[in-house]
């Protein structure tokens, strides 16, 4: 771990997902504020919700553009720099609370995050280019847990901006800035995010969904629609509990004698200890596990919380339930990443991951509104015992693929 952090492609990678990390969450709560301040706010918070999920849909299309972008470093820094040409321009009409002025808001907010998507692809094209492979799932795992750790500091900091000063327009300079820091630290280390220019015999017309099915029954033994659509669930199954905890707290909270932004805090610090735990550790009895051993145990954790809450909800195993599902997610993704990276092309790099990444996560929005619908019209064991169901089904599913 120690001569890994020394990689200086990792430390440059991981100072600038901090500082975009930090802009990105700061803003996305910002938003949301914002939108709630207009005269129907149902309206334009939904279309916020809507909007922000939107750029996960784009991550072939960002992903080819990653893979067919020549000066890839040069590239990467300038979407920095646009993102904060973009804030600074928000900043400057933010605070006309009009209709129109709300729509251009989100739109540059829209485009933002689809150069945040088409930035990720070119880091993911700059891993698989610039470390080892044995050093990849370690590395993909540390900047995932510089995500993870600083959204909550970022959305603190956006809170704070407008408890204090009332300004939206602040908040935009301040992601303007984030994104500079970002740049600036892309720009110093230049020459470690550097990727070796590879030029194709022929051109590329090979068509991704092919590639995508070879990869998977290669590296998972499953094919691609039961690996992915059993991650589109393990999804929907992980970011519901958010919302159904906190649900549940409203009257879980005066029995366990805690207040309820206390017990909040304490899942969201221990599901981020468990993200960050699973993502850098290396030796741990889990990394003994086949990528379909992790899969079956990163279903179970979301189930078995679940469990608890519905028929023995206390604090401590609530607490070990949320540290399970951020560990086993902490473990799978960076694992599953590493192993796929050696199986396919360079020139296909980032269409590959970013069309994986849109399917896997295009379910889970729409999933955990129904979930939440679900416990406010019927109650927390119609909506905690659906999640069961299909976390079931999500392993039955992988069972039976994996048989075949």
């Amino acid at each position: 771990m120690r001569v890994l952090l020394k990689n200086r492609t990792l430390q440059m990678i991981a100072s600038a997902n901090f500082f975009t990390t930090l802009g990105v969450s700061l803003f996305n709560i910002i938003l949301l504020t914002y939108a709630k301040d207009f005269p129907d706010p149902h309206w334009f918070v939904s279309i916020v919700s809507i909007v922000t999920v939107i750029p996960y849909v784009f991550g072939g299309l960002t992903g080819r553009l990653a893979d067919q972008t020549r000066r890839k470093t040069n590239w990467l820094i300038s979407t920095k720099l646009i993102q904060a040409g973009l804030y600074l321009v928000l900043a400057l009409i933010i605070n006309r609370r009009t209709a129109s002025i709300f729509y251009t808001v989100v739109a540059i907010n829209f485009i933002s995050d689809l150069l945040g998507r088409y930035g990720g692809n070119i880091l993911t094209i700059v891993i698989q280019d610039r470390v080892a492979p044995d050093d990849r799932q370690q590395v993909m795992g540390i900047n995932t847990s510089v995500s993870t750790i600083i959204e909550p500091l970022g959305q603190t900091l956006g809170v704070l901006i407008i408890a204090w000063w009332q300004n939206y327009a602040l908040a935009g300079v301040v992601n303007a800035l984030t994104f500079i820091l970002a740049a600036v630290c892309l720009l110093v280390g230049r020459s470690a995010i550097r990727t070796t220019p590879k030029v194709a015999v022929q051109p590329r017309h090979d068509r991704v969904w092919p590639v995508i099915q070879r990869v998977m029954m290669t590296t998972t033994g499953m094919g691609a629609v039961s690996y992915l659509g059993i991650l589109m669930i393990l999804n929907v199954a992980t970011m519901s509990s958010d919302a159904i905890l906190n649900l549940m707290f409203i009257d879980l909270a005066p029995r366990m004698h805690v207040s309820y932004s206390a017990v909040i805090l304490m899942v969201n610090v221990v599901f981020v200890a468990g993200s960050v735990l699973g993502g850098i550790t290396k030796n741990t009895w889990f990394d003994r596990f086949s990528l379909f051993q992790l899969l079956l145990a990163a279903i179970l954790a979301p189930m078995v919380t679940y469990l608890i809450l519905l028929a023995l909800p206390r604090l401590l195993l609530i607490l070990g339930g949320m540290f399970a599902v951020g560990f086993m997610s902490g473990k799978l993704d960076p694992k599953m990443f590493a192993i796929m990276m050696p199986q396919i092309d360079p020139h296909l790099t980032g269409t590959v991951f970013g069309t994986i990444s849109s399917i896997v996560t295009l379910a889970a929005p729409v999933g955990s509104v129904g979930i939440v619908l679900l416990y406010n019209l019927v109650g927390a064991t119609a909506a905690c015992s659906l999640v069961i169901g299909m976390s079931a089904l999500a392993l039955i599913w992988a069972v039976m693929a994996h048989r075949q």
